[in-house]
């Protein structure tokens, strides 16, 4: 007997819109001008200052990404180009920002975070996201402008370690407990005590709980925008081996050879984050993490695919050389981070008989990037480039033997993950 009922239709699936596609443009500037930083040397101090404005810049821009995630097709177009126009402004500020721009970023800086924490309406929790309540990372950058240096970036770290910190401990239960506490706070609904011998205060109606509202990423849309992030870091890749190669008369040999290398890592990075991977995270499977937790690896790893773009410049610009120690360090230690991006986002999700599998495409990637940044400072630049590539190339072909594989992207142990996801959620 056929059933009456009618399935319902599915919902069509959502995708970035042209305003979203626009907004990421500031991701091109921003990540050139913060590459900027890691071109002489680079020492340890630049290292530290490119990884604090970076993060810097990628949670403002995350902000205003969950902003238009959740807010669909009521997103404001003004929001969206006023936080591009002070993204932009960030992005020209980076190149003096130890002299005379340092105020032109740090205000900036404040006013985007305190932007991105209006755009929602009075009661809106973003569990997801617990950086649209919870601005108190803005605060050390706030008060930088009143401390001369080196104590200001002091403060600029401690901002950034602050957000952090809210994202690996905002669990979605805290993250509504103490948005409640605050809204019953500012009802006055816990008045503080009087004077000793004052009358108790007549009975009345209990007052009404706070109302809120829980609003939750969409985890595909999302997923695009950060892959689509993924996509545009890669892509300053391309123009810094194509600016590099630009300034070059004499094209050999040797510097096809670094080219064409420096390409297939960027397109084998590309396969990995893309198409084995989720929100442009190397091997991690859908929902596999919570929304918070995978947009903190996302900013990490993208981290290193910015320096990583940065030091294949270098590389074409030293092709029939060996690469300055600075850069040659800054190429392998990016790659050595990339890897141990993937390893994170798989590795905590696994079950305990599969972790050596998972593992051995992992760790022994890690291990020659790592050992390679010592080892190797005496190798031609296409040499180094061609390790890593086969690096990358043995993440894409590893088979660990198993039964059970899907195609492409799907791993083995993305079904065992798959089954974990929902006591990752929180």
């Amino acid at each position: 007997m056929e059933s009456t009922e009618s399935a319902a239709p599915a919902e069509p699936e959502r995708h970035a819109g042209w305003n979203e596609l626009f907004f990421d443009l500031v991701v091109v500037a921003g990540a050139g001008q913060l590459a900027h930083l890691l071109h002489d040397g680079p020492h340890l101090a630049d290292l530290a200052l490119y990884g604090v404005l970076y993060l810097a810049f990628w949670t403002v821009w995350a902000g205003f990404a969950v902003y238009g995630d959740i807010a669909a097709s009521a997103t404001r177009v003004r929001t969206l180009l006023i936080a591009m126009l002070g993204m932009a402004v960030m992005a020209a500020s980076v190149h003096a920002v130890l002299t005379h721009h340092a105020v032109t970023f740090v205000v900036a800086y404040v006013a985007l975070r305190w932007q991105a924490g209006r755009v929602w309406q009075r009661g809106s929790i973003v569990v997801d996201w617990p950086l649209a309540q919870f601005g108190a990372g803005a605060l050390p950058w706030l008060v930088s402008l009143f401390v001369p240096t080196p104590w200001r970036y002091w403060l600029w770290a401690l901002g950034i370690a602050v957000d952090i910190v809210t994202l690996l401990v905002a669990t979605r239960g805290r993250t509504l407990r103490r948005a409640s506490e605050r809204v019953a706070a500012r009802r006055g609904d816990h008045p503080p005590p009087g004077p000793p011998h004052t009358a108790a205060p007549e009975p009345g109606p209990a007052p009404a709980p706070p109302q809120l509202s829980e609003e939750r990423i969409d985890t595909a849309h999302m997923g695009e925008r950060l892959g689509l992030y993924v996509i545009i870091v890669l892509g300053e890749g391309v123009i810094q081996i194509i600016d590099a190669a630009s300034e070059r008369d004499d094209w050999d040999l040797p510097l096809a050879a670094t080219g064409l290398g420096a390409f297939c890592l960027l397109a084998g990075v590309c396969t990995l984050s893309l198409l084995y991977g989720t929100n442009g995270i190397p091997h991690l499977r859908k929902d596999a993490l919570p929304p918070r937790l995978a947009m903190l690896l996302h900013a990490v790893m993208t981290g290193f695919l910015v320096a990583l773009a940065t030091a294949l410049g270098s590389a074409i610009a030293h092709f029939d050389d060996v690469l300055p120690k600075g850069q040659h360090w800054l190429l392998c230690g990016a790659m050595a981070g990339y890897f141990a991006a993937g390893v994170v986002a798989v590795l905590p999700l696994a079950e305990r008989a599969d972790r050596v599998w998972v593992l051995g495409w992992g760790l022994p990637c890690m291990a020659v990037a790592v050992a390679l940044a010592p080892l190797g400072v005496r190798l031609p630049a296409w040499a180094t480039i061609g390790i890593l590539v086969a690096l990358v190339g043995w993440q894409i072909l590893y088979d660990p033997g198993r039964a059970g594989m899907s195609p492409a992207g799907g791993r083995w142990w993305g079904g065992r993950i798959r089954r974990t996801s929902r006591a990752a959620r929180s």
